[in-house]
């Protein structure tokens, strides 16, 4: 059986997402508040990454009729972020998943950050001439980092969670539960 995958550009501008799983693993354009199709298939996963100034941002990952047949899908700012991201099953938020105000909330947290921690993730934001915060690298890369968006962010996948026989952040793990299907 096949579903459809809808994506909702919110933004003011256009938007590039790299996808993996669908679309033939073609990237897709998604035009400043428009939506755009993506045709998926039972059993199949992928993921939706944005792009940033040709960087990996913020990914939504998706298994359809996972384990139990049911649908899984999480955010994740594992490889990065510049924008805000949720994921839900259409017409119910009560499956949504994401932080909405992601880049808000990490440039207060910025803000605010003392002086030792700013020295400890610096290398890790990518700021424009008024000291605002456009894009994040991977969390994965600087456990510093991590450590900081986990300060403000428990909407989303921050860190490397359960995998390869280690135990991962709870946290995270509790990202990727099952909802009803579609």
């Amino acid at each position: 059986m096949s579903h459809t995958l809808f994506i909702h550009n919110k933004s003011p501008h256009n938007q590039e997402f790299e996808v993996h799983g669908w679309n033939n693993n073609h990237n897709i354009v998604v035009q400043r508040h428009e939506r755009a199709k993506i045709a998926t298939q039972d059993g199949s996963s992928g993921a939706n990454i944005a792009i940033h100034d040709s960087h990996e941002g913020e990914q939504a990952e998706i298994t359809k009729k996972g384990f139990t047949g049911n649908d899984f899908f999480e955010i994740s700012n594992i490889t990065g972020a510049g924008g805000n991201m949720t994921i839900m099953h259409v017409g119910d938020p009560a499956t949504m998943k994401g932080h909405p105000t992601f880049m808000q909330a990490l440039n207060k947290a910025w803000q605010h950050a003392d002086q030792r921690t700013k020295d400890g993730i610096r290398k890790s934001l990518h700021l424009d001439s008024a000291e605002k915060i456009v894009r994040m690298d991977a969390t994965k890369d600087n456990s510093h980092l991590e450590t900081f968006v986990r300060t403000f962010d428990d909407q989303s996948y921050v860190g490397v969670g359960a995998w390869n026989g280690k135990a991962g952040d709870s946290r995270d793990n509790i990202q990727v539960i099952q909802h009803p299907p579609i």
